[in-house]
């Protein structure tokens, strides 16, 4: 049965990949900073202000993108600008991610196509991201359907993560899932394996899409 799923994932995940690489624009990640936090925005996601149970901005999760991927460096800068914090993964050995501060100071990680935070992790996993009072995770995906099914690269470290949020009773973390417009599809589209976990929304360049829980 393992084989039946991972053979379709494998072969989306590669076409997937191709449309990333073979458009430019896409690949230069050309405006689509800029277009995803005004969607963000729009949508409310991201607690810039604070408020009466939050008087300070929030905390949140995000990634430093990879070529061709959504560029969140745009919502990264406004939260760290109205005082937030951001928070960017270290993948670990184990295949668990660890999390730092994303405070401008980067280094090379030979393991990855992107560079990783210079500090030290300051959490671990999902009961690290809860005991940080994190309310968004911004998920990288290669695509997720509209039934909040996602297809990661295939390192299984966000499916752990996942895996862990949707064990803590009444979580009040937000996982969203980053993706190219073109890159929503149809629900059933993405085979699902029994450890998958779906993200509880979706945001794009040009719209945010909440889903069932």
């Amino acid at each position: 049965m393992i084989t039946r799923v991972a053979d379709p994932k494998a072969a989306l995940r590669a076409r997937l990949r191709a449309n990333r690489t073979g458009d430019p624009r896409r690949a230069a990640g050309e405006d689509t900073a800029a277009h995803l936090l005004a969607t963000a925005l729009a949508a409310g996601i991201l607690d810039l202000r604070g408020g009466r149970d939050s008087p300070q901005p929030g905390v949140i999760t995000a990634y430093i993108a990879a070529p061709g991927e959504p560029d969140v460096a745009a919502i990264r800068a406004a939260v760290r600008a109205a005082g937030g914090t951001v928070l960017l993964p270290i993948p670990r050995s184990d295949r668990v991610l660890g999390w730092a501060p994303d405070d401008g100071c980067y280094r090379p990680d030979p393991r990855l196509p992107v560079e990783v935070p210079c500090g030290a992790s300051i959490a671990t996993g999902a009961l690290g991201l809860l005991a940080q009072a994190v309310r968004v995770v911004l998920v990288p995906a290669l695509a997720v359907d509209t039934a909040g099914a996602r297809l990661g690269q295939g390192g299984g470290y966000y499916d752990r993560l996942l895996d862990g949020l949707s064990a803590l009773p009444e979580s009040p973390v937000r996982t969203v899932a980053v993706v190219h417009d073109d890159e929503v599809l149809p629900e059933g589209t993405i085979p699902r394996e029994p450890h998958d976990r779906p993200v509880s929304a979706i945001l794009t360049p040009t719209r945010f899409l909440e889903l069932a829980r």
